[in-house]
């Protein structure tokens, strides 16, 4: 295994993802926005296209593991590591559950 795909590997698991590393409510509020943005439907669940969009969205505004996985292209493997059950979509208790 090399450095670079250890690294890589570590930022996915710790997949606070779009949640902020400071637990400030301002910034949870800015990550729930962003969720609420990316909810194209409204069903509060996140389909991968949608997910994509969150990851983009809280990239933008600075979260550190998000801007890991948009700058890498790894929204499918984050994807994938946050549907914890695996029924395709992605809720805010299993975004909230990888912190």
């Amino acid at each position: 295994m090399t450095f670079k795909f250890f690294i890589s590997a570590l930022a996915l698991t710790s997949i606070a993802l779009a949640i902020p590393v400071a637990a400030s409510a301002q910034a949870s509020d800015l990550g729930a926005e962003n969720f609420r943005q990316a909810d194209a439907n409204g069903d509060n669940l996140l389909t991968y296209a949608e997910f994509a969009t969150f990851i983009d969205l809280s990239a933008a505004d600075g979260f550190r593991n998000a801007v890991r996985v948009s700058a890498g292209g790894f929204h499918a493997r984050a994807f994938a590591r946050v549907d914890a059950n695996g029924d395709g979509v992605v809720s805010q208790a299993e975004i909230q559950a990888r912190r």
